[in-house]
Protein backbone atom coordinates (compact mmCIF):
# COMPACT_ATOMS: atom_id res chain seq x y z
CA UNK A 1 0.00 0.00 0.00
CA UNK A 2 3.22 2.66 1.00
CA UNK A 3 4.75 1.81 -2.26
CA UNK A 4 1.26 2.20 -4.31
CA UNK A 5 0.89 5.22 -2.21
CA UNK A 6 4.52 6.55 -3.34
CA UNK A 7 3.84 6.16 -7.02
CA UNK A 8 0.15 8.22 -6.69
CA UNK A 9 1.46 11.16 -4.67
CA UNK A 10 4.88 10.94 -7.01
CA UNK A 11 2.60 11.85 -9.96
CA UNK A 12 -0.48 13.90 -8.38
CA UNK A 13 2.26 16.02 -6.55
CA UNK A 14 4.69 17.05 -9.70
CA UNK A 15 1.49 17.88 -11.62
CA UNK A 16 0.35 19.78 -8.29
CA UNK A 17 4.03 21.69 -8.88
CA UNK A 18 4.00 22.10 -11.96
CA UNK A 19 0.49 23.64 -12.38
CA UNK A 20 1.81 25.84 -9.87
CA UNK A 21 4.94 26.84 -11.27
CA UNK A 22 3.24 27.81 -14.55
CA UNK A 23 1.26 29.96 -12.52
CA UNK A 24 3.93 31.78 -11.33
CA UNK A 25 5.02 31.89 -14.99
CA UNK A 26 1.46 33.20 -16.19
CA UNK A 27 1.55 36.21 -13.63
CA UNK A 28 5.76 36.68 -14.18
CA UNK A 29 4.61 38.44 -17.34
CA UNK A 30 2.39 40.65 -15.61
CA UNK A 31 5.14 41.79 -12.88
CA UNK A 32 7.43 42.41 -15.71
CA UNK A 33 5.10 45.63 -16.48
CA UNK A 34 5.15 46.37 -12.88
CA UNK A 35 8.08 45.08 -11.17
CA UNK A 36 6.95 47.50 -8.19
CA UNK A 37 3.65 46.18 -7.28
CA UNK A 38 4.24 44.71 -3.57
CA UNK A 39 0.98 42.48 -4.07
CA UNK A 40 1.84 40.80 -7.50
CA UNK A 41 5.41 40.44 -6.20
CA UNK A 42 3.79 38.56 -3.51
CA UNK A 43 1.47 36.36 -5.45
CA UNK A 44 4.03 35.26 -8.08
CA UNK A 45 6.50 34.39 -4.54
CA UNK A 46 3.52 32.22 -3.37
CA UNK A 47 3.22 30.25 -6.58
CA UNK A 48 6.51 29.83 -7.21
CA UNK A 49 7.48 28.36 -3.40
CA UNK A 50 4.22 26.19 -3.45
CA UNK A 51 5.59 24.98 -6.53
CA UNK A 52 9.05 23.63 -4.79
CA UNK A 53 7.20 22.80 -2.55
CA UNK A 54 5.31 20.05 -3.78
CA UNK A 55 7.96 19.12 -6.07
CA UNK A 56 10.22 18.30 -2.98
CA UNK A 57 7.48 16.29 -1.39
CA UNK A 58 6.89 14.20 -4.32
CA UNK A 59 8.18 10.93 -2.94
CA UNK A 60 10.41 10.23 -5.88
CA UNK A 61 12.13 13.56 -5.14
CA UNK A 62 11.62 13.02 -1.22
CA UNK A 63 14.01 9.71 -1.90
CA UNK A 64 16.50 11.30 -4.25
CA UNK A 65 17.15 14.14 -1.48
CA UNK A 66 17.55 12.15 1.59
CA UNK A 67 19.66 9.45 -0.55
CA UNK A 68 21.71 12.44 -2.16
CA UNK A 69 22.28 14.43 1.64
CA UNK A 70 22.03 11.27 4.23
CA UNK A 71 19.19 12.82 5.75
CA UNK A 72 16.32 10.14 5.29
CA UNK A 73 13.18 12.78 6.03
CA UNK A 74 15.22 16.29 4.96
CA UNK A 75 12.75 16.40 1.69
CA UNK A 76 9.71 17.67 4.39
CA UNK A 77 11.79 20.35 6.36
CA UNK A 78 12.19 21.39 3.15
CA UNK A 79 9.03 21.26 1.48
CA UNK A 80 7.73 22.51 4.51
CA UNK A 81 9.66 25.49 4.98
CA UNK A 82 8.73 26.25 1.08
CA UNK A 83 5.33 25.96 2.34
CA UNK A 84 5.31 28.53 5.21
CA UNK A 85 7.55 30.76 2.65
CA UNK A 86 4.31 30.33 0.39
CA UNK A 87 2.14 31.21 3.51
CA UNK A 88 4.29 35.12 4.00
CA UNK A 89 4.10 35.08 0.48
CA UNK A 90 0.03 35.15 1.02
CA UNK A 91 0.39 37.11 3.55
CA UNK A 92 1.96 39.97 2.30
CA UNK A 93 -0.10 39.40 -0.97
CA UNK A 94 -3.34 39.98 1.14
CA UNK A 95 -1.74 42.94 3.32
CA UNK A 96 -1.05 44.82 -0.06
CA UNK A 97 -4.62 43.65 -1.53
CA UNK A 98 -6.60 45.28 0.84
CA UNK A 99 -4.09 47.97 2.62
CA UNK A 100 -2.61 50.98 1.64
CA UNK A 101 0.83 50.37 -0.27
CA UNK A 102 2.45 52.48 2.97
CA UNK A 103 0.75 50.37 5.55
CA UNK A 104 1.66 47.40 3.77
CA UNK A 105 5.11 48.13 3.54
CA UNK A 106 5.29 49.28 7.18
CA UNK A 107 3.84 45.42 8.12
CA UNK A 108 6.22 43.52 6.26
CA UNK A 109 9.17 43.20 8.42
CA UNK A 110 7.07 42.00 11.23
CA UNK A 111 5.39 39.34 8.77
CA UNK A 112 8.91 38.18 7.53
CA UNK A 113 9.97 38.03 11.10
CA UNK A 114 6.86 36.04 12.59
CA UNK A 115 7.13 33.31 9.39
CA UNK A 116 11.18 33.27 9.30
CA UNK A 117 11.16 32.46 12.93
CA UNK A 118 8.51 29.64 12.70
CA UNK A 119 11.16 28.35 10.02
CA UNK A 120 13.99 28.36 12.52
CA UNK A 121 11.88 27.15 15.26
CA UNK A 122 10.93 24.22 12.81
CA UNK A 123 14.55 23.87 11.61
CA UNK A 124 15.88 23.41 15.40
CA UNK A 125 13.22 20.91 16.16
CA UNK A 126 13.88 18.88 13.28
CA UNK A 127 17.51 18.24 13.85
CA UNK A 128 17.02 17.80 17.90
CA UNK A 129 16.88 14.38 17.55
CA UNK A 130 17.69 11.56 14.60
CA UNK A 131 14.51 10.92 12.87
CA UNK A 132 15.97 7.67 11.01
CA UNK A 133 13.89 5.92 7.84
CA UNK A 134 12.37 7.61 4.84
CA UNK A 135 8.68 8.17 5.34
CA UNK A 136 7.37 10.84 2.37
CA UNK A 137 4.11 9.57 2.86
CA UNK A 138 3.50 9.24 6.83
CA UNK A 139 5.98 11.45 7.94
CA UNK A 140 3.43 13.43 10.60
CA UNK A 141 2.02 10.27 12.24
CA UNK A 142 5.10 8.00 11.87
CA UNK A 143 6.81 10.31 14.01
CA UNK A 144 3.84 12.19 15.85
CA UNK A 145 4.82 10.23 19.24
CA UNK A 146 8.37 11.84 19.13
CA UNK A 147 8.85 14.92 21.50
CA UNK A 148 11.00 17.05 18.78
CA UNK A 149 9.38 15.71 15.96
CA UNK A 150 5.44 16.63 17.54
CA UNK A 151 6.37 19.94 18.10
CA UNK A 152 7.66 20.80 14.74
CA UNK A 153 4.55 19.56 13.59
CA UNK A 154 2.42 21.84 15.86
CA UNK A 155 4.40 24.50 14.62
CA UNK A 156 4.18 23.67 11.15
CA UNK A 157 0.32 22.82 11.30
CA UNK A 158 -0.51 26.05 13.35
CA UNK A 159 1.42 28.29 11.28
CA UNK A 160 -0.16 27.33 7.75
CA UNK A 161 -3.13 26.64 9.26
CA UNK A 162 -3.48 30.02 10.65
CA UNK A 163 -2.34 31.50 7.62
CA UNK A 164 -4.99 29.51 5.11
CA UNK A 165 -7.70 31.37 7.88
CA UNK A 166 -6.71 34.51 7.60
CA UNK A 167 -6.41 34.30 3.57
CA UNK A 168 -10.15 32.95 3.41
CA UNK A 169 -11.52 35.66 5.98
CA UNK A 170 -10.11 38.54 3.82
CA UNK A 171 -10.95 37.19 0.29
CA UNK A 172 -14.46 35.41 0.40
CA UNK A 173 -16.03 38.72 2.41
CA UNK A 174 -14.30 40.79 -0.29
CA UNK A 175 -15.91 38.50 -3.28
CA UNK A 176 -18.94 39.74 -2.39
CA UNK A 177 -18.37 43.28 -2.10
CA UNK A 178 -16.26 43.66 -5.68
CA UNK A 179 -18.10 44.98 -8.13
CA UNK A 180 -15.87 43.20 -10.91
CA UNK A 181 -17.36 40.10 -11.94
CA UNK A 182 -14.03 38.40 -12.69
CA UNK A 183 -11.91 39.77 -9.91
CA UNK A 184 -15.01 38.76 -7.36
CA UNK A 185 -14.67 35.32 -8.88
CA UNK A 186 -11.12 34.96 -8.11
CA UNK A 187 -11.36 36.32 -4.71
CA UNK A 188 -14.21 33.40 -4.09
CA UNK A 189 -11.95 30.98 -5.50
CA UNK A 190 -8.86 31.72 -3.43
CA UNK A 191 -11.21 31.65 -0.31
CA UNK A 192 -12.79 28.31 -1.72
CA UNK A 193 -9.35 26.79 -2.26
CA UNK A 194 -7.81 28.04 1.19
CA UNK A 195 -10.90 26.08 2.71
CA UNK A 196 -10.02 23.14 0.78
CA UNK A 197 -6.09 23.29 1.99
CA UNK A 198 -7.10 23.86 5.53
CA UNK A 199 -8.79 20.44 5.13
CA UNK A 200 -5.44 18.98 4.69
CA UNK A 201 -4.55 21.19 7.70
CA UNK A 202 -7.36 19.37 9.85
CA UNK A 203 -6.80 15.83 8.31
CA UNK A 204 -3.01 15.80 9.89
CA UNK A 205 -3.60 17.41 12.58
CA UNK A 206 -6.52 14.89 13.53
CA UNK A 207 -3.67 11.78 12.88
CA UNK A 208 -1.30 13.35 14.86
CA UNK A 209 -3.62 14.16 18.19
CA UNK A 210 -5.20 10.34 17.58
CA UNK A 211 -1.29 9.13 17.66
CA UNK A 212 -0.88 11.63 20.77
CA UNK A 213 -3.89 9.35 22.00
CA UNK A 214 -1.93 6.27 21.14
CA UNK A 215 -4.60 5.17 18.30
CA UNK A 216 -3.84 5.06 14.50
CA UNK A 217 -7.64 5.09 13.48
CA UNK A 218 -7.30 8.57 11.86
CA UNK A 219 -3.77 7.73 9.87
CA UNK A 220 -5.86 7.27 6.45
CA UNK A 221 -7.46 10.60 7.25
CA UNK A 222 -4.00 12.04 7.57
CA UNK A 223 -1.94 9.99 4.84
CA UNK A 224 -4.40 9.98 1.96
CA UNK A 225 -7.39 12.53 2.45
CA UNK A 226 -5.29 15.21 3.28
CA UNK A 227 -3.00 15.21 0.79
CA UNK A 228 -5.62 14.77 -1.96
CA UNK A 229 -7.28 18.21 0.00
CA UNK A 230 -4.26 19.84 -0.70
CA UNK A 231 -3.71 19.13 -4.12
CA UNK A 232 -7.35 20.13 -5.39
CA UNK A 233 -7.47 23.19 -3.11
CA UNK A 234 -3.87 24.10 -4.43
CA UNK A 235 -5.49 23.88 -7.86
CA UNK A 236 -8.53 25.77 -6.64
CA UNK A 237 -6.27 28.72 -5.61
CA UNK A 238 -4.11 28.67 -9.11
CA UNK A 239 -7.68 29.04 -10.86
CA UNK A 240 -8.30 32.24 -8.95
CA UNK A 241 -5.47 33.79 -9.05
CA UNK A 242 -5.17 33.42 -12.63
CA UNK A 243 -8.80 33.78 -13.24
CA UNK A 244 -8.71 37.93 -13.89
CA UNK A 245 -6.55 37.55 -16.85
CA UNK A 246 -7.02 34.64 -18.72
CA UNK A 247 -11.03 35.16 -17.54
CA UNK A 248 -11.38 38.25 -19.47
CA UNK A 249 -9.17 37.08 -22.28
CA UNK A 250 -11.73 34.11 -22.53
CA UNK A 251 -15.02 36.63 -21.82
CA UNK A 252 -13.80 38.69 -24.87
CA UNK A 253 -13.05 35.87 -27.38
CA UNK A 254 -16.25 34.17 -26.33
CA UNK A 255 -18.34 37.85 -27.25
CA UNK A 256 -16.62 37.65 -30.37
CA UNK A 257 -17.34 34.39 -31.59
CA UNK A 258 -21.16 35.22 -30.31
CA UNK A 259 -20.72 38.24 -32.33
CA UNK A 260 -19.14 35.96 -35.42
CA UNK A 261 -22.04 33.78 -35.26
CA UNK A 262 -24.56 36.29 -35.23
CA UNK A 263 -23.57 38.00 -38.25
CA UNK A 264 -22.72 34.56 -40.36
CA UNK A 265 -25.99 33.97 -41.63
CA UNK A 266 -26.47 37.53 -43.20
CA UNK A 267 -22.88 37.83 -44.33
CA UNK A 268 -23.06 34.18 -45.77
CA UNK A 269 -26.19 35.11 -47.52
CA UNK A 270 -24.91 38.41 -48.87
CA UNK A 271 -21.81 36.51 -50.30
CA UNK A 272 -24.21 34.45 -52.21
CA UNK A 273 -25.94 37.56 -53.50
CA UNK A 274 -22.69 39.30 -54.55
CA UNK A 275 -19.51 36.60 -54.72
CA UNK A 276 -16.93 39.35 -54.84
CA UNK A 277 -17.48 41.65 -51.66
CA UNK A 278 -15.71 38.03 -49.77
CA UNK A 279 -12.44 37.64 -49.37
CA UNK A 280 -12.67 34.28 -48.58
CA UNK A 281 -15.01 31.67 -49.27
CA UNK A 282 -18.21 31.38 -46.38
CA UNK A 283 -17.46 28.42 -44.17
CA UNK A 284 -18.83 26.82 -40.92
CA UNK A 285 -18.78 29.73 -38.13
CA UNK A 286 -18.09 26.66 -35.73
CA UNK A 287 -14.04 26.55 -37.93
CA UNK A 288 -14.16 30.44 -36.25
CA UNK A 289 -14.28 29.11 -32.92
CA UNK A 290 -10.56 27.71 -33.26
CA UNK A 291 -9.64 30.66 -35.40
CA UNK A 292 -6.50 32.96 -33.97
CA UNK A 293 -7.08 35.92 -35.33
CA UNK A 294 -11.34 35.60 -34.97
CA UNK A 295 -11.18 39.55 -34.19
CA UNK A 296 -9.96 40.24 -37.64
CA UNK A 297 -11.84 37.77 -39.29
CA UNK A 298 -15.21 40.07 -37.11
CA UNK A 299 -13.84 43.06 -38.57
CA UNK A 300 -13.21 41.82 -42.09
CA UNK A 301 -16.94 40.49 -41.67
CA UNK A 302 -18.38 43.47 -40.65
CA UNK A 303 -16.72 45.37 -43.79
CA UNK A 304 -17.89 42.82 -46.03
CA UNK A 305 -21.61 43.21 -45.01
CA UNK A 306 -21.17 46.73 -45.42
CA UNK A 307 -19.57 46.43 -48.85
CA UNK A 308 -22.92 44.06 -49.61
CA UNK A 309 -25.53 46.85 -48.62
CA UNK A 310 -23.97 49.52 -50.37
CA UNK A 311 -23.66 46.97 -53.67
CA UNK A 312 -27.33 45.69 -53.22
CA UNK A 313 -29.13 49.11 -52.21
CA UNK A 314 -29.87 50.74 -56.03
CA UNK A 315 -32.06 47.55 -56.26
CA UNK A 316 -34.73 48.53 -54.07
CA UNK A 317 -35.50 52.29 -54.28
CA UNK A 318 -37.45 54.39 -52.26
CA UNK A 319 -40.75 54.07 -53.19
CA UNK A 320 -40.36 49.83 -53.12
CA UNK A 321 -38.55 50.54 -49.44
CA UNK A 322 -42.22 52.64 -48.10
CA UNK A 323 -44.25 49.60 -49.83
CA UNK A 324 -42.04 47.82 -47.08
CA UNK A 325 -42.25 49.81 -44.11
CA UNK A 326 -46.16 49.84 -44.71
CA UNK A 327 -46.27 45.68 -44.96
CA UNK A 328 -44.28 45.49 -41.59
CA UNK A 329 -46.61 48.27 -40.53
CA UNK A 330 -49.21 46.02 -40.75
CA UNK A 331 -47.79 42.99 -39.74
CA UNK A 332 -47.00 42.19 -35.75
CA UNK A 333 -43.25 41.57 -35.95
CA UNK A 334 -42.91 45.43 -35.23
CA UNK A 335 -42.21 45.61 -31.23
CA UNK A 336 -41.14 48.97 -29.93
CA UNK A 337 -38.23 50.46 -31.72
CA UNK A 338 -36.80 47.52 -34.11
CA UNK A 339 -38.86 49.01 -37.02
CA UNK A 340 -35.44 50.16 -38.57
CA UNK A 341 -33.87 46.67 -38.06
CA UNK A 342 -36.62 45.33 -39.60
CA UNK A 343 -36.93 47.19 -42.30
CA UNK A 344 -32.86 47.10 -42.99
CA UNK A 345 -33.40 43.43 -43.27
CA UNK A 346 -36.23 43.45 -45.30
CA UNK A 347 -34.49 45.81 -47.71
CA UNK A 348 -31.22 43.62 -48.22
CA UNK A 349 -33.57 40.67 -48.59
CA UNK A 350 -35.65 41.90 -51.18
CA UNK A 351 -32.70 43.25 -52.83
CA UNK A 352 -30.71 40.01 -52.57
CA UNK A 353 -33.75 38.02 -54.42
CA UNK A 354 -33.56 40.32 -56.88
CA UNK A 355 -30.18 40.10 -57.74
CA UNK A 356 -30.15 36.56 -57.81
CA UNK A 357 -32.97 36.09 -59.97
CA UNK A 358 -30.73 37.91 -62.46
CA UNK A 359 -32.38 41.30 -62.23
CA UNK A 360 -30.23 44.53 -62.96
CA UNK A 361 -30.93 48.16 -61.06
CA UNK A 362 -31.95 50.96 -63.62
CA UNK A 363 -29.60 53.32 -61.72
CA UNK A 364 -32.48 55.73 -60.99
CA UNK A 365 -32.86 55.62 -57.67
CA UNK A 366 -29.77 54.08 -55.27
CA UNK A 367 -32.42 53.99 -52.39
CA UNK A 368 -32.12 55.89 -49.23
CA UNK A 369 -28.94 53.85 -47.91
CA UNK A 370 -28.41 51.97 -44.35
CA UNK A 371 -30.14 53.60 -41.50
CA UNK A 372 -27.18 53.45 -39.29
CA UNK A 373 -24.38 55.65 -40.01
CA UNK A 374 -20.30 54.21 -39.36
CA UNK A 375 -19.50 55.23 -35.84
CA UNK A 376 -17.23 53.80 -34.34
CA UNK A 377 -16.77 49.82 -34.48
CA UNK A 378 -18.26 48.65 -31.48
CA UNK A 379 -21.75 50.41 -32.35
CA UNK A 380 -22.02 49.04 -36.08
CA UNK A 381 -21.27 45.39 -35.03
CA UNK A 382 -23.95 45.99 -32.52
CA UNK A 383 -26.30 47.49 -35.23
CA UNK A 384 -25.44 44.54 -37.63
CA UNK A 385 -25.83 41.93 -35.00
CA UNK A 386 -29.72 43.13 -34.47
CA UNK A 387 -30.32 43.29 -37.92
CA UNK A 388 -29.06 39.87 -38.20
CA UNK A 389 -31.47 38.76 -35.53
CA UNK A 390 -33.89 40.66 -37.76
CA UNK A 391 -33.24 39.10 -41.11
CA UNK A 392 -33.42 35.59 -39.69
CA UNK A 393 -37.02 36.55 -38.65
CA UNK A 394 -38.32 38.75 -42.07
CA UNK A 395 -37.40 36.48 -44.72
CA UNK A 396 -40.17 33.87 -42.85
CA UNK A 397 -42.89 36.05 -43.60
CA UNK A 398 -43.02 36.10 -47.68
CA UNK A 399 -46.04 38.33 -47.62
CA UNK A 400 -43.32 41.10 -46.27
CA UNK A 401 -41.38 40.83 -49.21
CA UNK A 402 -43.74 41.19 -52.42
CA UNK A 403 -40.75 41.01 -55.43
CA UNK A 404 -42.47 44.51 -56.86
CA UNK A 405 -41.01 43.56 -59.76
CA UNK A 406 -43.08 45.86 -61.93
CA UNK A 407 -41.09 48.67 -60.14
CA UNK A 408 -39.18 50.60 -62.01
CA UNK A 409 -36.00 51.17 -59.83
CA UNK A 410 -35.12 47.16 -61.71
CA UNK A 411 -35.06 45.98 -65.15
CA UNK A 412 -35.85 42.59 -65.89
CA UNK A 413 -33.36 39.86 -66.70
CA UNK A 414 -32.63 39.50 -70.42
CA UNK A 415 -34.04 36.49 -72.29
CA UNK A 416 -31.66 34.46 -74.10
CA UNK A 417 -33.32 32.89 -77.53
CA UNK A 418 -33.16 29.29 -76.80
CA UNK A 419 -31.92 27.17 -79.62
CA UNK A 420 -29.17 27.64 -81.87
CA UNK A 421 -30.24 27.90 -85.22
CA UNK A 422 -30.24 31.37 -87.72
CA UNK A 423 -33.51 32.52 -88.93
Amino acid sequence: MTRTLEYVFSCTHTLSGVISLSAFGYKWRDLRRDPRNLALRALCATRLFNGLAYLVLAPMTYLWIGGLTGVPNLGTLLGHSSIVLAALAAHVMTTGWFRSPEEARRRLPNLAALYLLAIAVMAVLFFAEPLPGAHPIDFEVHFATHPSAGAYLAVFLVTYGLNLANTARYTWPSSRAVVRPWLSQSLRLAAVGSVFVLGFILGKMAGVVDRWCGQTALDQVAVLWSPLMASAGSIVIVVGFTMPGWGAVLSRRQKRYGSYRTLHPLWSSLCEAAPGIALFEPRSPYRALWTRGLHTRLYRMVIEIRDGQRLLRPYVCDACEDRLRAGLRKSDLVRGDNGDLLLEAAVLSLAMRRKRAGRRPSGNSAGTGSRQSGGEFADELTWLQHVAVAYERVPADRGLLPDHDRCECTVAPSLRPVGGGAA
